[in-house]
């Protein structure tokens, strides 16, 4: 859900007011908000809260979806500079699709033992914990997600959780537990560069990795690695405009799209 807020006048400080945005039966149902605002640092802003009210450093998919906004209100198809909590980071059309220039991830650690299963942290804008199974069909992300998610180890902000099944030489599929909608989600773009990353790591798998999400999308997620460093990390994928609205609330006029 994308909201035009270059005057900055909606309440970021209600949570509860997000949480009934995106509520599924009594709101108009998302994942999250995301703001559109202006900044002297970049060409845009953009700021997002989850479903609970919480704001998240970044989203990979809400970035995508956030520059086919800017398409939508007349911004010419070209690359720019978009301000997050995680940084700046450039975005570009890339034919039909969004590629979006993630950088490398800023914290790195392998085999790790978080509830005696072998994971892989990364960090990707937001923490990710990754864990390769061998059929993700049948894991139960809804419980194993939430209890991983919750783990000691990981702190008291916690991390989303990535179920990964190698596919391929080439491709990977990922389910993901999000922190903050605490529920499975049906993509996660940084989950899925953080599972293309440890893929290549772990599993040797070469770049470009594609990564086939529980909704069905495919995203495709280029690096340079060499020794261990990660360069020139880019996502790319669809973003798709469903529809606009307004929703009668305290705020008088307020528009959407999603």
């Amino acid at each position: 859900m994308i909201i035009d807020d270059r005057h900055e006048s909606f309440p970021t400080h209600d949570s509860k007011l997000f949480r009934q945005l995106c509520h599924r039966n009594l709101g108009i149902g998302a994942d999250g908000v995301i703001l559109l605002q202006n900044t002297s640092n970049a060409d845009f802003r953009m700021r997002i809260f989850n479903a609970d009210g919480s704001e998240a450093e970044m989203c990979g998919n809400g970035l995508r979806c956030f520059y086919q906004f800017l398409r939508s209100i007349g911004y010419s198809d070209k690359k720019c500079k978009v301000e997050t909590l995680d940084g700046l980071l450039e975005v570009s059309p890339k034919g039909d699709k969004v590629c979006i220039e993630m950088g490398p991830p800023s914290e790195v650690k392998l085999h790790l033992n978080i509830e005696s299963l072998e994971s892989h942290f990364l960090y990707c804008g937001v923490p990710h914990l990754i864990h390769f199974v061998d059929n993700l069909a049948k894991v139960p992300v809804a419980t194993l997600g939430k209890k991983l998610r919750y783990s000691k180890s990981l702190g008291k902000n916690g991390a989303n959780v990535d179920f990964v099944e190698i596919l391929s030489n080439s491709s990977i599929a990922i389910r993901t537990y999000e922190r903050g909608v605490e529920a499975e989600t049906l993509a996660c773009g940084t989950g899925a560069t953080a599972s293309a990353l440890a893929a290549a790591l772990v599993q040797n798998l070469p770049s470009p990795i594609q990564v086939y999400l529980h909704s069905g999308d495919l995203l495709e997620i280029d690096y340079q690695l060499t020794e261990s460093i990660f360069t020139d990390v880019t996502m790319t994928g669809p973003a798709t405009h469903v529809f606009d609205g307004k929703i009668n609330l305290s705020i008088p006029s307020l528009s959407f799209h999603h």
